[in-house]
Order: C-alpha cells, then sequence, then structure tokens
C-alpha cells in the first residue's frame, strides 16, 4: 500500500463539494486564543487528501487518530477504516470533532498515522497548534460625565 499526502489541514470548518469533489477548508487553526480553560470549540476540522503512487492497486488499511496535550498525555481520538478501490486515484478524508475540549494552555499535537491491512505504519501526519491565554476583555469604561456649563443668572 502507498499512498502519498498531498494536502492536509487543522481548521474550523471544512466541505467536499458533492459533484466536483472540491474541498474548500475554512478557518485554518495555528493558534486558539482563550481567557481561560476548559474551552470547547464549536468544530475541529481534520482534513486529508490522498494520492495512490501504483494507481491500478486496492488500497486497504486504517487510519489511526491521536492527540498529545502539553502535559504529556496522549489521547486515542478514534481509527477509521481506509479502502480505496482501483479505479479510484485520489481520495479525500474530512474527521469531524464537535464540541471539542481544550483543557490547559500550550502546545497540542494531533498525530494521524495511517497502517496497511496488516497493521504496518506507512504514513503520519502530524499538526500542531497553540491555546494561548489571553486577558479578558469587557465592556469599555463608560465615559466621564460631563461637565456642566456654570449656571447664569
Amino acid at each position: 500500500m502507498s499512498l502519498k499526502l498531498n494536502f492536509s489541514s487543522l481548521s474550523l470548518g471544512a466541505s467536499v463539494d458533492q459533484q466536483t469533489g472540491n474541498l474548500s477548508v475554512f478557518d485554518v487553526v495555528e493558534e486558539i486564543r482563550a481567557a481561560r480553560v476548559p474551552i470547547q470549540l464549536q468544530s475541529l476540522v481534520i482534513s486529508l487528501a490522498f494520492e495512490k503512487e501504483n494507481w491500478d492497486e486496492e488500497v486497504t488499511g486504517k487510519v489511526h487518530i491521536h492527540i498529545l496535550t502539553p502535559d504529556g498525555r496522549q489521547n486515542t481520538l478514534g481509527t477509521s477504516d481506509l479502502k480505496v478501490p482501483p479505479e479510484q486515484r485520489r481520495m479525500k478524508m474530512v474527521f469531524r470533532f464537535g464540541g471539542f475540549p481544550l483543557t490547559e494552555f500550550g502546545t497540542h499535537r494531533f498525530v494521524l498515522s495511517w497502517t496497511n491491512a496488516e497493521g504496518n505504519k506507512t504514513g503520519e501526519a502530524l499538526f500542531d497548534f497553540d491555546v494561548v491565554e489571553v486577558g479578558q476583555t469587557g465592556q469599555p469604561a463608560p465615559p466621564p460625565p460631563a461637565k456642566k456649563p456654570p449656571m447664569t443668572h
């Protein structure tokens, strides 16, 4: 099995046009700013575009998704089957995570690896992003009261 990764992204949104097969990616993520943690992202999306190196072979295997958090923990987020039939040259995969929790500040890393039918790793993609603490912004202070003009009699 030989797949070449042509494109990958971590974003807040993505869509694949059903008629053309075009992939659109929205709001690429490199840094997330938050006043506090934990927070939940409404949506987090990983998009991949593969091409077979041997066009006439069928490709089967699995994609494994892990995240490494700033405290050194590794969590498995999921596994997906991978199958590209012999007549198909390219393949796109979009993984969507709704309500994705971020529990600490620092650098996070998604690790996607793909394996062949025998379970041997054949490729990997890494996505790093930072969760950065920012000061809370509140309502602007009201303007000071206007001075009254002196009274005249």
